[in-house]
């Protein structure tokens, strides 16, 4: 059954999971009676179902069955996003907080921290870390003096960067637009063109996962014209940001932003970037680190995109990530391996593959749209196993 098919009623017992109706009820401010009635197969009001569907962490067209969901949130990581959201406009407001922030360099070794819990998929830790920073940071750059103000600019930009990079795979589109906005005006305002550029990749990369390809595209590529290195510049920062930019443009335009030798073209800058710096290297150590690993993950992505199954079928068998790359990014490149042995008709191979995505990033995966589309075009896959995989990623639709 598609998800449409379903009554509200399933529906939201289905979004509910672990939840109880109390606990719904709460959250989303309404009588627990509004949510039994609806499970009950009744109705409610358009404000009462806004509000639930809010609290689920979700939109009201996947309540009403408009739209399949886009991803799996417990009940904790819906409670972050609701804590990031206020804790992001307030910072960027400069609401005062009785806060007494920490020392810039401290504040750094935070912001590393929860740029290590984003790539790790420990996002309830992330949230935590995120909703205390913040108002941290605001504080600190708004108490900086002279001599430290570009310092805490960076921090603030660069916790900006994380908690937008978090709102997106949480499905909060607007949330990290805003953020990474957020973050451009501080990186601006210091004079950062750097940290600009890499919020601003950051940025592209969310307009694809917005399905805005054609606008990741032209934002990636002219970001990447305006700091791309000389030949004889070897500023790792710079490279790695640079780096980031070229790959996003070329997964953005094979993914419809512009045309497939637009790909290819960028995705040949990406790989002699990568060549430059020789290994994977994030700018200032926050964020995705970018070198020849990356590029070949992101050739993967491309080739997958272009429906080069050959060229995909070769880089399977030359890229090998070690731990130098990020947990999500490795899953990431899985989910790109499953989808080609689906398209070879390798059914089980592709199952296994998709398998080992879900065991060893767990809570990544169920915020991937690419598990329910892998789980769908398993033809040669029994049932059983197909609801395991679906229960393991976190697909709320039933399968054959």
């Amino acid at each position: 059954m598609q998800w449409s098919e379903y009554s509200t009623a399933e529906r939201l017992r289905s979004l509910r999971g672990g939840m109880t109706q109390e606990q719904l009820a709460e959250a989303a401010d309404v009588s627990v009676g509004v949510v039994r009635k609806l499970e009950r197969g009744g109705t409610a009001s358009l404000p009462s179902l806004l509000s639930i569907a809010s609290a689920l962490g979700t939109d009201i067209a996947v309540l009403l069955g408009q739209q399949a969901p886009r991803r799996s949130m417990d009940r904790d990581e819906r409670a972050a996003l609701r804590a990031l959201s206020a804790a992001t406009h307030d910072a960027a407001i400069g609401i005062p907080t009785d806060t007494e922030p920490g020392t810039v360099q401290e504040l750094r070794d935070v912001v590393r921290r929860a740029d290590a819990a984003y790539w790790a998929g420990r996002y309830t830790e992330l949230g935590a870390l995120l909703g205390a920073l913040l108002p941290e940071a605001r504080a600190r750059y708004d108490l900086a003096d002279a001599d430290e103000r570009e310092a805490a600019a960076g921090v603030l930009a660069d916790v900006f960067q994380t908690a937008g990079m978090a709102a997106n795979v949480w499905g909060s589109r607007d949330l990290a637009y805003a953020a990474l906005t957020y973050g451009r005006q501080i990186a601006v305002q210091a004079g950062d063109d750097l940290r600009d550029a890499h919020l601003a990749a950051t940025t592209a990369w969310v307009n694809l996962r917005d399905g805005r390809t054609a606008q990741g595209f032209a934002l990636a590529a002219a970001q990447a014209d305006r700091i791309e290195p000389k030949m004889s510049e070897h500023d790792p920062d710079r490279l790695s940001v640079y780096g980031q930019l070229v790959t996003n443009a070329a997964v953005a335009a094979s993914r419809g932003g512009s045309s497939p030798d637009t790909a290819r073209e960028y995705l040949s800058q990406a790989h002699a970037v990568g060549a430059r710096l020789g290994m994977e290297h994030a700018r200032g150590r926050h964020a995705q680190p970018f070198g020849p690993l990356y590029a070949g993950t992101q050739a993967m992505s491309v080739a997958v995109a272009l429906g080069d199954t050959g060229g995909a079928l070769r880089l399977m068998d030359t890229v090998r990530l070690d731990d130098t790359v990020p947990l999500a990014t490795r899953a990431r490149y899985g989910l790109d391996v499953a989808l080609t042995h689906v398209e070879c008709r390798r059914w089980d191979q592709a199952a296994d593959t998709l398998e080992s995505v879900c065991g060893m990033a767990s809570a990544w995966a169920r915020h991937q749209m690419l598990p329910g589309v892998i789980i769908s075009r398993l033809a040669g896959v029994s049932v059983a196993r197909l609801r395991g995989l679906a229960r393991a990623a976190g697909v709320p639709l039933a399968v054959r």
